[in-house]
C-alpha cells in the first residue's frame, strides 16, 4: 500500500506542501473546510479520489507516513487535539508560529509530542546547510545581527532565532529584551500584528542576536557576523524572490536560488526515513525560544 500523507488546511502554504508531493508515490488526504480555488482546481484533476482525497473534517482511524498542520496558529492546538484522538502519524510538521499561546505549547509537549517526531518547518537549518556554515564552538562567544524589513519581523522572527539556535548548538535563551517598541498593523496579514524596533537575545554563553528593522524594497532580511576568535565572518541576505546572496569575507559572494516553501517538505521527508533529522528543527528545538517569545511579545495573534 502507498505510504499516506496529510495535509490540514489549504491555503497557500497547504497548497506549497502539496506541490512537493503531488507527483510522487503518495496518497494525498487534504482537510479544509472551505471550498476556496485551490480545493476547485483538486477536483478537477484526473487523480481526484485516486491519489488525492478532501475532507472538510479530519478522517479517523488512519495511519499516516506524514501529516503537515498548515492551519493558521490559532487552529492548531484544536485540530491536532482532534487528530491526535482519531489516528496516527510517524512524522509530524508544524507551519510557524506553531501555537497561540505558552500554554499550549505545554499542552502539546506533555499530551502529545511523545506520540510522533515533531519538526518545525523554518528554513534556517536548510539555509545554513546550503551555505555551508557550521555551528560555532561553545567557547567562541558571537554577536549575530539581523536587519529586518519593516512590516516582515514577526513573521520572520521563529526563521531567526532557529538561525541564531544552529549556530550556538541548540543552547537555551536566556534573556530577551524590547527595545524601541512599536506595534503597527500588520499590511499583509490579517491574523496578527506586526512590529517596528529592536530585540536583543542572548543565550547561556552570552552570545547576541540583535534584530532590528529597517525599510527595504527588495530584500526580506540581512544578516551580520563578524567572530575574531573563531574566524566566523559572514553576510546573508535574503531576497523577496527567494534568492539567497552569502558573503564570506575571504571569498566572493555567491547567489542561490532556493524555493523555501515548495520543495522542503519532501527533502524533509526523504531525509527522515533514512533517520537524518538533523534538517529542520524538531519541536523540542522550538519550543523554549518561541515560549520565550510568547512570555514577553506584545504583539497580538488572532
Amino acid at each position: 500500500m502507498k505510504n499516506k500523507i496529510l495535509i490540514i488546511g489549504f491555503g497557500k502554504m497547504g497548497l506549497s506542501h502539496f506541490k512537493s508531493f503531488y507527483n510522487k508515490d503518495f496518497i494525498i488526504h487534504i482537510v479544509e473546510k472551505k471550498i476556496n480555488q485551490n480545493v476547485i482546481e483538486i477536483k478537477k484533476s484526473d487523480l481526484f479520489e485516486k491519489k488525492f482525497f478532501i475532507f472538510k473534517k479530519i478522517p479517523k482511524k488512519q495511519k499516516y507516513l506524514l501529516t503537515i498542520s498548515a492551519t493558521q496558529s490559532k487552529d492548531r492546538f484544536y485540530s491536532l487535539k482532534n487528530f491526535f484522538e482519531n489516528n496516527k502519524t510517524r512524522f509530524l510538521l508544524l507551519e510557524k508560529f506553531c501555537f497561540l499561546r505558552s500554554s499550549q505549547f505545554d499542552k502539546f509537549k506533555s499530551k502529545f509530542s511523545f506520540k510522533t517526531k515533531t519538526f518545525v518547518n523554518s528554513w534556517a537549518y536548510i539555509v545554513s546547510n546550503k551555505v555551508k556554515l557550521k555551528p560555532i564552538k561553545q567557547k567562541n562567544r558571537f554577536t549575530l545581527k539581523c536587519i529586518v524589513n519593516e512590516g516582515d519581523l514577526f513573521a520572520n522572527i521563529t526563521h531567526i532565532l532557529h538561525f541564531f539556535c544552529y549556530l550556538n548548538n541548540n543552547i537555551k535563551i536566556d534573556e530577551l529584551r524590547f527595545k524601541e517598541f512599536k506595534i503597527i498593523k500588520s499590511k499583509k496579514r490579517d491574523f496578527y500584528n506586526e512590529f517596528l524596533g529592536s530585540i536583543i537575545i542572548k543565550d547561556q554563553n552570552q552570545n547576541k542576536l540583535i534584530i532590528k528593522t529597517k525599510k527595504f524594497k527588495s530584500i526580506i532580511m540581512n544578516f551580520f557576523i563578524n567572530n575574531k576568535v573563531s574566524n566566523v565572518n559572514f553576510r546573508l541576505k535574503i531576497k523577496k524572490n527567494t534568492d539567497i546572496s552569502f558573503y564570506n569575507y575571504k571569498s566572493i559572494e555567491k547567489n542561490y536560488k532556493f524555493p523555501f516553501s515548495k520543495i522542503t517538505s519532501y527533502i524533509f521527508l526523504k531525509r527522515c526515513m533514512k533517520k537524518n533529522f538533523s534538517y529542520l528543527p524538531t519541536f523540542n528545538d522550538d519550543y523554549s525560544l518561541s515560549k520565550k517569545l510568547l512570555e514577553n511579545q506584545k504583539v497580538k495573534i488572532s
